[in-house]
């Protein structure tokens, strides 16, 4: 795996008061590329990186970035909780994608301390239950950062990224996705959805982005436009949307011609590839506002 070194203007990451220069921050890290860009970023700011890597998720190169590597499963947040502590770790950025899925698989073994925390919520979505985790580890002296903390530079800005701006008919098919994404948001039922025509062709649930689009190619042929936004009540700790390489080449194979996403949450990761890679097949990519 390649690493691209990140925009130096990316936000500096400011110790709490009192805390020493030779800070830690942990990355509890999920699929994809989105924890290496947040290590590479961290080192260059001097911290010490602490990667917990969530275990049949995480890519293990990314042990290469990282000043102390181990993994531990998904569901055993007692086991997290004393992995931070043991590293004498203050707070913390949750990176990588973990699909909701995972609720649902039977392999999943939910420890003692998840199972306590499951037991208080009300609502049984991942929202709910990543805000009922982040809450755990805050009690237990651990904070979650806004996941974007190291990447403020990543943020999709509003506007055309690319050579050419899109159509009148995908500025259309982008107006019908914005409002059906945004539905579906709102439901924390995914993030993306895949129009054609101002048909909603596929929306994205437990599969994911990139499945969601290869979905939507065997439906109705190429010729999509992508959409993906975050919640309104996005808690900027977790899930934030993520574009990347591998993203890029999913819109390659499935004939998209546009993507358009939400300025200021939504993270573009190996950012100049990623547009260098869109121009070269005609896809436009564009930024419309929250």
């Amino acid at each position: 795996m390649l690493i691209t070194v990140i925009n130096t203007t990316c936000l500096s990451f400011n110790p709490m008061p009192g805390e020493p220069m030779d800070s830690r921050i942990a990355i509890i890290a999920g699929a994809g590329r989105f924890p290496m860009h947040v290590a590479h970023e961290a080192k260059r700011q001097g911290l010490r990186v602490v990667v917990i890597g969530l275990q049949g998720w995480v890519d293990r190169s990314l042990a290469t970035e990282a000043d102390t590597y181990e993994e531990v499963a998904v569901g055993q947040l007692g086991r997290l909780t004393e992995r931070l502590k043991a590293h004498d770790v203050r707070q913390a950025v949750m990176a990588g994608k973990v699909t909701k899925g995972v609720l649902l698989d039977h392999r999943t073994q939910f420890d003692a301390e998840a199972l306590s925390v499951l037991s208080h919520v009300k609502e049984f979505s991942v929202p709910v239950l990543l805000r009922a985790i982040g809450e755990h580890l805050t009690k237990q002296g651990i904070v979650l950062l806004d996941s974007s903390t190291f990447l403020k530079a990543n943020l999709c800005p509003v506007g055309v990224l690319t050579s050419r701006g899109p159509s009148r008919v995908e500025q259309e098919d982008i107006h019908v996705g914005l409002q059906a994404a945004r539905a579906l948001a709102a439901l924390d039922i995914g993030q993306t959805v895949v129009v054609k025509e101002r048909v909603v062709v596929a929306a994205e649930a437990l599969e994911g982005t990139d499945a969601a689009i290869r979905r939507a190619h065997t439906l109705a042929g190429p010729g999509l436009v992508v959409v993906k936004v975050a919640s309104a009540n996005q808690d900027r700790r977790f899930d934030l949307p993520v574009v990347g390489l591998e993203t890029a080449a999913t819109l390659r194979e499935a004939g998209v011609s546009c993507l358009a996403v939400e300025a200021g949450t939504t993270l573009l990761l190996d950012r100049d590839t990623l547009i260098a890679s869109a121009n070269a097949d005609n896809i436009c990519v564009v930024g419309v506002k929250p």
